[in-house]
């Protein structure tokens, strides 16, 4: 019904008044004359009319301008309101939107006035424009604008929170700053949230978390989100569903589930891919029995879920009874959880009590069994049974490993955790830097280590190396400075490299090289122009142009009179002569002569060369153990090497060049005992005698850790 009142009321401003008034200007000031001519209004205003420009009567009312600000009149001189609006406009014959200047910025904040002049909006919205049967408005909230919705009673029915709102087929979509989208009626009842897309076909189908489902034009589920998506056969939409996987652990069957793919995360849980999302998986009855609850996160023997339906956290035992529930989101801190909702911040036990009294501002994880917290305005701390630790009294609280890094009235200084200062609040920045602590006072850094002052220094502290800290002088120059805050080696280098122990300092195109005791081991003065790499106790360095070798003394071993050269591995470098590679070692003996395009370090005694476009392997006395007849060579962690022939089949093979698998598969990989294998699009498992652990038949299988997944 009001969507029909307002729709009458819009489309009658675009009508004929039944009374035709005009605006007429004389001496400079304006008025109004009836259609016969009669002054109506006589013209003392400074203006009449609108801020947007049109002079149109409506609904026997108009705009007047006195002193640059607007009010209401009607067309019999009838002052509806008093002047003190900066804009005014209308949006129907009954509705004028009106705008006035906030009280402590110079923001204009915009209302909705009605005929008489009363106002039916509140003056409290940066924008505010029709919207169907309700009003479209907005705040700034200092960084971007959100958008809201206000019945025509004054009711804000959609909060402003939104990067944009409209309407789709009498629904209202607004799209929040994360771009996820939230369905609600006009009347402002929620529907469904956090949806990733939308759109229209025969029904709305929605996706959230990876799901697909089919809304209704109203908003409800026909199909719930547990598809992958649908399909329109013979004008009926139809649910498409996901692939199924078995997942199998050593061997015996674990779990089914339905997804694209699915992975092992890096703490070796499974995870499950989804139309571009990703949900972990517990073979558990509560989660394999109810698809809406999501998995987020395994914690000793409870789980943390989300509903994907009313988005609420929880955390549940493995049995499915609820430790927790009722969260906007939920993650464990020092076997606790810390928990938020629309009051604050909650700190919980593992057996789901609460533990501080009142909500919080912010809560997040400090040093062992303590929790920093914000409470009034302020930073503190709390342990682990909700009781203060640290004042509530800080402007600002970093936990590192071992302190707190804390400002106290716009100075920083550093605490530990029982608010005993290690570092006192003098400084505008502190640097964690491994053992060391860093305070900054203008230009100027001192240097704490285990709470004392060892150091001042201009150079800007960088990075770690090592147990050594990389610092930059005024000049941008580079230099180090030991953990105790002594400067070992002076701002003044372009670049400084770290080799195991040693530094190489690069100046002006030549390169120094010393111990990290400070032990000098080649000079600029020698003439090197860098260091390419270090192994079995030689670096290798260029001089002239030309490669060769050093010990860690600095004494040159392999004169400079490579092309190229790499470190020594297993008592072999490769080294280039006239474009070719081959092998030296350390008394500069030739083991493999420079005759291949390609070669890489040995491992097991085994290098792989290539030549003539073609790959093979050869021993350290350069015996061919693989023929060099292959398209390519790839050396496994598990010994063995894949290898492809020209008609890209791949074939397995030992570090003696013995055929485990001979090459007729699409693809290969290798676990130690079995390989999985693909030929002619279906996939399978053997082991190394050939059998079939999974037959050549599956659609798709992975294999990753104890887990076998298998798609068929």
């Amino acid at each position: 019904m009001r969507n029909f009142i307002f729709s009458f009321l819009f489309i009658s401003s675009l009508a004929t008044n039944a009374e035709e008034f005009t605006v007429f200007e004389k001496d400079g000031y304006f008025g109004i004359k009836d259609e016969i001519g009669n002054v109506t209004v006589p013209a003392v205003y400074e203006k009449l009319g609108w801020s947007n420009g049109s002079t149109k009567v409506h609904n026997g009312v108009i705009g007047f301008r006195r002193d640059d600000l607007w009010g209401l009149i009607t067309v019999r001189n009838k002052a509806l309101t008093g002047q003190k609006f900066y804009t005014i406009e209308p949006l129907s014959n009954s509705h004028f939107k009106a705008s006035i200047k906030g009280r402590f910025s110079n923001h204009l904040f915009h209302g909705i006035l009605d005929e008489r002049g009363r106002s039916v909006i509140s003056f409290n919205y940066f924008t505010i424009e029709p919207l169907g049967a309700n009003w479209l408005v907005s705040l700034f909230n200092g960084k971007r604008q959100l958008f809201g919705v206000v019945s025509f009673e004054n009711q804000l029915i959609i909060p402003t929170k939104y990067a944009s709102i409209n309407t789709q087929r009498e629904l209202l979509i607004g799209r929040q700053i994360s771009q996820k989208l939230d369905i609600y009626r006009t009347n402002g009842q929620e529907i469904q949230r956090d949806l990733d897309s939308l759109k229209y076909q025969n029904g709305w189908i929605a996706f959230r978390s990876g799901y697909a489902g089919l809304l209704t034009d109203e908003g409800q589920e026909v199909y719930p989100f547990e598809f992958k998506n649908f399909a329109i056969e013979n004008e009926k939409i139809l649910p498409v569903p996901f692939p199924e996987w078995t997942v199998y652990k050593l061997d015996s069957e674990f779990l089914k589930w339905q997804c694209d793919s699915l992975a092992v995360s890096n703490n070796g849980m499974l995870v499950a891919y989804l139309n571009g999302a990703h949900h972990l998986l517990l073979k558990n009855n509560t989660l394999l029995n109810n698809h809406a609850l999501l998995l987020k996160e395994a914690s000793n023997d409870h789980l943390i879920v989300q509903n994907s339906k009313t988005r609420k956290w929880s955390v549940v035992a493995e049995d499915g009874e609820k430790i927790v529930s009722g969260y906007d989101s939920i993650t464990t801190a020092e076997n606790h959880y810390v928990c938020l909702d629309t009051r604050g911040w909650h700190l919980i036990d593992s057996k789901g009590a609460l533990k501080n009294r009142l909500p919080l501002q912010a809560l997040k994880p400090g040093l062992s069994n303590q929790f920093v917290v914000k409470r009034n305005n302020h930073w503190g701390i709390l342990n682990n049974n909700g009781e203060s630790a640290v004042t509530f009294k800080y402007d600002s609280i970093v936990a590192t490993d071992n302190e707190y890094l804390v400002s106290y009235l716009n100075r920083w200084g550093v605490l530990d955790k029982n608010e005993k200062w290690i570092i006192r609040s003098e400084f505008q920045e502190i640097i964690s830097l491994g053992n060391v602590l860093i305070g900054r006072r203008g230009r100027g850094y001192t240097i704490f280590y285990e709470g004392k002052a060892l150091y001042k220094t201009a150079s800007k502290p960088l990075s770690n190396l090592g147990t050594y800290i990389l610092i930059e002088g005024d000049s941008l120059k580079l230099g180090l400075m030991n953990q105790y805050g002594e400067v070992s080696v002076r701002p003044q280098y372009d670049v400084i490299r770290m080799w195991a122990d040693h530094f190489e300092l690069v100046s002006k195109e030549r390169i120094a090289l010393i111990h990290s005791s400070g032990r000098s081991i080649l000079s600029f003065e020698d003439g090197y122009q860098r260091v390419g790499g270090f192994g079995d106790g030689y670096f290798v360095v260029k001089k002239e142009d030309r490669w060769g070798f050093v010990d860690d003394e600095g004494r040159l071993r392999i004169s400079n009179r490579y092309d190229d050269a790499r470190p020594f591995c297993e008592g072999l470098a490769p080294v280039m002569l006239r474009g070719r590679w081959g092998f030296i070692n350390k008394d500069e003996e030739i083991k493999i002569q420079p005759y291949y395009q390609h070669v890489i370090p040995f491992y097991n005694g085994r290098t792989i060369v290539q030549q003539n476009g073609k790959f093979g392997l050869l021993n350290q006395n350069g015996e061919e153990v693989l023929e060099l007849i292959w398209k390519s060579i790839r050396r496994l962690s598990t010994g063995n090497y894949i290898v492809q022939d020209i008609n890209d089949r791949y074939g397995l093979v030992d570090e003696n060049g013995s055929f485990i698998f001979r090459p007729g598969y699409d693809q290969l990989e290798d676990f130690g005992d079995r390989v999985l294998v693909s030929k002619n699009g279906a996939w399978g498992i053997l082991n190394y005698d050939r059998h079939p652990v999974f037959k050549i038949n599956h659609e798709d299988i992975k294999v990753i850790g104890d887990f076998t997944m298998v798609k068929d």
